[in-house]
Formats: structure tokens, C-alpha cells, sequence
């Protein structure tokens, strides 16, 4: 039988202010934040980087009995335990940070110790079991670089997509294809991996300035055309951004939900890749059909090309 300790309830004066010490003060992953109506409270949850295991649910006291646990919920005593696998870098970085320590840290039996408040003056500890402890091999996990991975099948998709954006014939950029022309396929594909890889309900995505209603929609027949140039200005404006995200993203953030998303952010490349490789083959059949010519792919072996390179096979 597999059991585990899913939550911790964790009594708080506020939401957002007790996210904003949590994540960016001892830098835990924010992985659901969700409204329930039927309650009329959010399910926060929070996890320190790294972990897998038990997660801090951050409950809004909602009753007047409630409130006297804010920041006393072990009446004094230590009431949560923080592992690290790196004491002196947390301890140090946390102190900076502003995040008050009551007892200094001190080398035990079992480890290296330091006690500290959260924002409410709940107390924490922060350790790192020597070595051979039982409880050692339980936060200190083997990297599995995932998110290099995705960094790098990324890198070599986006090449891919511009190679094939480049391969499109100018006679053929305003032809129809199953009634739409071929540069709205196009948009399509982009204008998706550039609302849906990070996270597709952010409140402050912009629209590009090329867009217009429905001109991402291949249902609805648009006045508005595109030109290349335009096309690859948005192309470079995506990889850029996406690049950008790809450089801060770690191993522990994929199984996290962005912000007021109901996807992890790994079912959300996922996707992204399925939705751009499907509609990158709906483009390269067009050209194959109109040139008898194979845009180049990378495949898992082949270097992305940094100078001059056929653009076919």
C-alpha cells in the first residue's frame, strides 16, 4: 500500500501577500492557484524548489476563531521543517532577503539547524541532514535535466519553423490552402506557441501589433494580409521570448502550474509541440506539393546550422 502526506494547511492573513513571501522570499514554485466559487476562497499551494513530496496549502482564515493561529499554529514551537541541500548558500541568501533568524545555526547530530519566521512568526526549521541521515536521501534528489531537454528540442523546433516559413515560394505565400491562404497557416502556428507555451491565461500577454480579430483563426476568412517581413519580425519576437523563458526554467517549475492556469507548464510545451509540429507538416506538404522540394529538418543527431546551409534536402 502507497500512501502519502499531500498537504499542509498553513493559516494566513492574505493570499497574495503570503505567495509573495513564500515565492520570492524562500523562492517556493506557486503550483495551483485556484478560485472556488461554490467557497468563495482560492486553493493555494505552494513547494520549495526541488521537491516532490508534502506541499504548503495556504489557507486563508475565513472565521474570527481562526484568526489568533495566524503565525501560531504550534503554539511557539517549531512548526514546519525546510530542507536544503546546501545550508550556508539558503541561509545566507534568505538573510539578505530580509527573513529574520531567532536561533543562529548550529552544527547537531544530525545536521546543521537554523530557526526563522515567516512572514506571520510561525517558526521554521532550516537543515541539512549530515550525510547518512534516514532523512538525507529524502531531499536531496538526482537532477534529471528536463529542462535542458526541452531547452534544446525547443532551439531545434523554432529553426525548423523558420526554415520552413523560408521555404514557402513568395507566388505561393497568398495561395489557398483548404481555404485559407498559405501565410494565415502560418500565423495560425505561430500566433499559438506564442499564447499558449508560457501560459495561455496570463493577464498581461499583449496581442503583436500585427494582430487583429480572428486573424489567428482558420474558420474565419480575413481581410487583413501578411506580409513576410511581418511574419518574421513575429517569428523573431516569439523566439526571443521564448528563449528568454527557456533560460529560468527548471526541473522543479514543471509540474507547476502558471498563474490562473489549469495546465503544468510541461503539459503546456507538450502541447505546444504537438500543435506546431502538426501545422509546420500541413505547410511542408504545401510546399512539397507546389516545389517537389523537402524542407530540412534536425531530426536528434544533426547540429542547428549557424552558417549558410541548403535550406531542402
Amino acid at each position: 500500500m502507497t500512501q502519502a502526506l499531500v498537504h499542509i494547511a498553513l493559516v494566513v492573513k492574505d493570499y497574495d501577500e503570503a505567495i509573495d513571501f513564500y515565492t520570492k522570499k524562500l523562492h517556493f514554485n506557486l503550483i495551483e492557484d485556484t478560485y472556488q466559487p461554490e467557497q468563495d476562497k482560492r486553493w493555494v499551494v505552494v513547494s520549495p524548489p526541488g521537491a516532490y513530496g508534502t506541499t504548503v496549502l495556504l489557507a486563508k482564515a475565513s472565521k474570527t476563531e481562526q484568526e489568533p493561529f495566524i503565525g501560531n499554529q504550534a503554539g511557539g514551537r517549531v512548526f514546519l521543517f525546510l530542507g536544503t541541500d546546501d545550508f550556508y548558500r539558503d541561509f545566507e541568501e534568505m538573510k539578505h532577503l530580509g527573513i529574520t533568524f531567532i536561533r543562529e545555526p548550529k552544527v547537531q547530530d544530525y545536521g546543521i539547524v537554523a530557526v526563522f519566521k515567516d512572514l506571520y512568526g510561525n517558526l521554521w526549521d532550516l537543515v541539512q541532514f549530515h550525510e547518512g541521515h534516514p532523512m538525507a536521501d529524502r531531499v536531496v534528489r538526482k537532477e534529471t535535466a528536463l529542462a535542458e531537454i526541452i531547452k534544446d528540442q525547443t532551439n531545434r523546433a523554432l529553426w525548423e519553423v523558420k526554415n520552413v516559413i523560408d521555404c514557402v515560394p513568395d507566388e505561393f505565400w497568398n495561395k489557398e490552402y483548404c481555404k485559407m491562404p498559405c501565410w494565415k497557416h502560418i500565423y495560425h502556428m505561430l500566433h499559438s506557441l506564442d499564447l499558449w507555451f508560457i501560459n495561455p491565461k496570463d493577464k498581461e500577454y499583449e496581442e503583436p501589433e500585427i494582430h487583429e480579430k480572428d486573424l489567428n483563426n482558420l474558420d474565419v476568412i480575413s481581410i487583413k494580409q501578411l506580409t513576410r517581413e511581418e511574419m518574421n519580425h513575429y517569428f523573431e519576437e516569439i523566439n526571443r521570448k521564448l528563449t528568454y523563458y527557456l533560460l529560468k526554467l527548471t526541473d522543479d517549475e514543471l509540474t507547476c502550474m502558471p498563474r490562473d492556469c489549469e495546465y503544468n507548464r510541461f503539459t503546456l510545451v507538450l502541447a505546444q509541440f504537438r500543435h506546431l509540429h502538426t501545422h509546420m507538416g500541413m505547410v511542408m506538404g504545401f510546399i512539397i506539393a507546389e516545389t517537389g522540394l523537402w524542407p530540412r529538418v534536425l531530426g536528434l543527431e544533426n547540429f542547428v546550422p549557424t552558417g549558410e546551409y541548403s535550406k531542402y534536402f
